[in-house]
């Protein structure tokens, strides 16, 4: 009984995993590291929201992605996106920054409830540029994503 039980409930996690998902959980590694959540709008459409950081800055970023098959489990995105934050140390100055970011990537969803992510993520601080006025208001940052799928 037991053994039909377990068989069963990864049978269920198996096929929900080889649908299209609408909602995911988990962590982003790279800049920013932090909590990733995405829910898609449509079959194409998702949003993407990252809550992280690092030592010297903590931020909040936004990303409207459009998603286009390559093969069966896999997938790459594009898409705008906006971020905000706040930043402080004695190499970096202190207060707030507000910007707009492009996202590129792909996305693989293996026959398990997860899904694994790498993008790239261009990004142009519009306020709050007390560093450097000479590299921070254009950056590149990257992220792999590992999602639990829900």
């Amino acid at each position: 009984m037991k053994k039909l039980f377990l068989t069963c409930m990864l049978a269920i996690g198996i096929l929900a995993a080889n649908a299209q998902y609408k909602h995911s959980i988990g962590l982003a590694l790279g800049s920013p590291s932090g909590i990733s959540y995405k829910t898609f709008l449509s079959d194409n459409k998702a949003l993407d929201f990252t809550l992280g950081g690092s030592g010297h800055y903590f931020t909040l970023t936004g990303m409207y992605e459009i998603h286009a098959p390559i093969q069966d489990n896999l997938q790459w995105y594009y898409g705008p996106g906006a971020h905000i934050g706040s930043w402080s140390g004695n190499d970096y100055g202190s207060g707030a920054f507000l910007g707009v970011d492009g996202v590129i990537g792909i996305e693989f969803n293996p026959d398990i409830p997860f899904a694994f992510s790498l993008d790239l993520r261009p990004g142009i601080n519009l306020i709050g540029n007390e560093y450097n006025d000479t590299h921070n208001w254009f950056f590149w940052q990257s992220q792999l994503s590992i999602r639990y799928i829900f």
